[in-house]
């Protein structure tokens, strides 16, 4: 019986290790043998040609396949595809249709792998390297004389206007008289007034209300508060030089002129020297329009109809380049008239701020903006007074830019700076521009100005956008 046991014992033994030896010889079995895995993936006819080779990257935890931007020549109706896959696998399409419409910057797709009965899919995505243009306006550099840092003579209403040529800061002041200061002063901190000449500037019932510097040259209005006042404009050659008048309007002589002008101006003057100045009465019954040539001849007093929505805020400025201009006023739409107030095209208001005053249009960089002043006028308005700036690029026209504008579902601005101030019965605003060039003469740098009666100013600059790096 010993022995039996003994014997079936060792049986087990040699069985155990019959048993191990088995199971070192036999095949290991393969766990996913149908694997759907993507290793690498590229497009391999991008450009014009179709002819260039784009790699993917594959972002498994996302499972999304991006590649850098496409060559806007790309035939993106029909991009191939090629693919390392796991043994077996295959892309279910290799060629998809990727088509857009001009505003679309990137699509989506799903792209499937196979393998028998197994897939697996990601999202893939074409982008297009669309030319980038126009401002960075998440960029600003901003030098601030408003709300908090305002610039000592707005307050009690002693400055109504200012004026921005990109040198130099024109202050409108009753307060320490007109004066100007150099930008690159204030970039750098300082204030260093340079007070202009003011030998001989008399009447009006202020001898000095509006201005505006345009060619190096400083303009300045009186204010006439009757027809029995005298309307005159002041002309400084630069800014050390003496004054000369250039206009001296006896208003009550112009039949169907208003009663007070000088409230606000408009100056309208090319790089020749040509153009127009206006004037809105504060009833806003009636424009004064003057004919400017040679930057110093002013003549040719017209009388204009204004809108009874305009308002004493109302400002009407040329678009550079064009015989078109856009008017607005504290209840008046920004408004596109030729220069006779000749109604083009009228904005909806409620697409844009509250009493959007002093509006220019300009283009920079190839993209086309709308600049307005928020007036904030009198003590229960509901404007903010700001700075802001909207895109109206979408449209081959300006007139067509604002309708597009109007009826798109997006009038958000570009930009808003809040210059800050209460409301007040005189809150004239005013804006301006200029725009920097490189060494080729192409845009480099936006530079946007906003003042507001007891707010201050403000100077914001932008640099050009920049493509963003795949």
């Amino acid at each position: 019986m010993h022995k039996l046991i003994r014997n079936i014992g060792f049986l087990t033994v040699l069985l155990g290790l019959g048993l191990v030896s088995c199971d070192e010889d036999y095949p290991k079995s393969h766990i996913a043998p149908y694997d759907t895995e993507i290793l690498s993936i590229k497009i391999v006819n991008a450009g014009a040609d179709g002819n260039t080779v784009v790699e993917g990257t594959i972002d498994e935890d996302n499972k999304m396949i991006n590649f850098p931007r496409l060559d806007m020549t790309t035939n993106f109706s029909a991009i191939s595809l090629e693919a390392k896959l796991s043994e077996g696998a295959a892309l279910q399409n290799s060629v998809l249709d990727f088509s857009m419409d001009e505003e679309t910057a990137s699509k989506t797709l799903v792209l499937r792998i196979v393998n028998q009965k197994r897939y697996k899919e990601y999202f893939i995505r074409v982008r297009k390297r669309i030319p980038v243009y126009g401002a960075d306006f998440e960029k600003p550099t901003v030098y601030d004389f408003s709300g908090d840092h305002i610039y000592p003579d707005y307050g009690s209403l002693m400055t109504r206007c200012a004026s921005y040529d990109g040198e130099h800061v024109l202050v409108v002041s009753r307060k320490t008289a007109p004066h100007l200061l150099k930008v690159s002063d204030l970039k750098s901190g300082e204030i260093k007034p340079i007070m202009l000449d003011l030998t001989g500037v008399t009447g009006g019932t202020y001898s000095y209300n509006m201005g505006a510097l345009v060619n190096g040259h400083v303009y300045i209005a009186t204010l006439s508060g009757s027809q029995a006042s005298p309307l005159k404009i002041y002309y400084w050659d630069t800014p050390a030089s003496a004054p000369e008048v250039v206009a001296n309007i006896n208003v009550a002589d112009i039949p169907g002129a208003g009663n007070r002008h000088g409230d606000n101006i408009s100056v309208n003057i090319d790089k020749n020297g040509n153009g127009f100045i206006f004037f809105g009465d504060n009833a806003s019954t009636k424009f004064l329009r003057l004919t400017v040539s040679n930057h110093k001849t002013i003549d040719s007093p017209k009388v204009l109809t204004s809108s009874s929505d305009a308002g004493m805020v109302t400002n009407v400025f040329r678009i550079e380049d064009t015989d078109q201009y856009v008017w607005s006023g504290l209840r008046l739409p920004v408004t596109l008239v030729d220069e006779s107030l000749g109604e083009k095209y009228k904005m909806n208001k409620d697409h844009l701020a509250i009493e959007a005053v002093a509006p220019r249009i300009f283009t920079f960089n190839d993209e086309r903006y709308l600049m307005v002043c928020t007036a904030g006028h009198g003590s229960a308005s509901k404007a903010t007074p700001s700075l802001v700036v909207y895109n109206l690029t979408k449209g081959s026209t300006v007139e067509e830019a604002m309708q597009k504008f109007d009826e798109g579902d997006n009038h958000n601005p570009d930009y808003t700076f809040i210059l800050g101030g209460s409301g007040n019965g005189a809150a004239l605003a005013q804006t301006d521009y200029h725009i920097e060039k490189d060494a080729n003469g192409k845009d480099a740098k936006l530079c946007i100005f906003g003042s507001r009666t007891d707010s201050g100013f403000v100077i914001c600059e932008f640099p050009i956008k920049q493509e963003e790096e795949d």
